[in-house]
């Protein structure tokens, strides 16, 4: 796995983040904001699952692929919800070994796999797969590239992908591109908007959605329900994690606020 040092330094910090995602006090938080209570590490709500499910239309005999799948969420949401296959991919082993204890508890452990493995790399056949998500990975991401083209390499004739990305909104001076990468996921410079990034790597954009409203409601969400939850945070993860989770809420929210960012939706097909 050729990760940089910034990409595995992020890969031990979200091994981490896994891990605080179980505290019941997160579980609740995030029950409250998104719907769901799998340690959620990206920013889909269980209203935007139910819609990938729809848009993939994820049929019981359908093999899906959750790329960066951390804990589970929304991979093996849509998983129970379509009766599909599916196989978790991510690099952090603590949120593959959180997410296949789940899915034991879903009773889905006869349909899930869990592989460690890098984005960019895929170590799957040709058209392996009807179906492949990921939810804000390619924020998080420096070989945006690969990563897509790894995708359409195992992706069925005919099949869909559906993903949502942090990105740099089009037409800032330097000096905001500046201020929206100090607000923004690790690596969310792209230096081509996604759309063209897929038709380069063979993928067809058969719909694009902004989410960036709904994205700004959810940091104001959590923003607030951190402040009413704020003893029982200090309580489980301290001052110091009390501190980050609201800076990392108010700076996306800041970036959104003075359109820097924008969470975006594609759904693709394979040329």
């Amino acid at each position: 796995m050729n990760c940089s040092l910034l990409e595995k330094e992020q890969k031990n910090r979200f091994g981490e983040i896994y891990k605080q995602g179980q505290l019941p006090i997160i579980l609740e938080i995030e029950h409250s904001v998104f719907g769901s209570d799998y340690g959620a590490n990206s920013w889909t709500t269980r209203r935007q699952a139910d819609e990938i499910a729809r848009l993939l239309n994820l049929q019981s005999h359908h093999d899906l692929l959750d790329l960066g799948s951390g804990s589970g969420w929304p991979g093996l949401y849509l998983a129970k919800q379509s009766g599909c296959r599916i196989v978790l991919v991510d690099l952090p082993i603590t949120g593959l070994t959180i997410a296949l204890q789940r899915s034991r508890r879903d009773g889905l452990n006869l349909q899930t796999l869990a592989l460690a493995a890098d984005a960019a790399q895929l170590p799957f056949y040709k058209q392996s797969f009807d179906a492949i998500c990921h939810s804000d990975i390619l924020c998080c991401l420096e070989r945006k590239r690969e990563t897509l083209k790894a995708c359409r390499e195992i992706i069925r004739p005919g099949g869909h992908m559906v993903f949502t990305v942090v990105a740099i909104a089009p037409n800032l001076s330097t000096q905001e591109v500046a201020k929206a990468i100090e607000n923004g996921p690790q690596f969310v410079r792209s230096q081509k908007d996604y759309s063209k990034l897929l038709d380069e790597t063979g993928w067809k954009v058969l719909e694009y959605r902004d989410l960036t409203e709904e994205c700004a409601d959810v940091c104001q969400q959590l923003l607030m329900i951190d402040s009413e939850k704020k003893q029982e945070l200090l309580a489980t993860i301290g001052r110091e994690g009390f501190q980050e989770r609201q800076a990392d809420w108010g700076d996306r929210l800041y970036a959104i606020k003075h359109r820097l960012l924008r969470r975006e939706l594609y759904l693709a097909t394979p040329v």
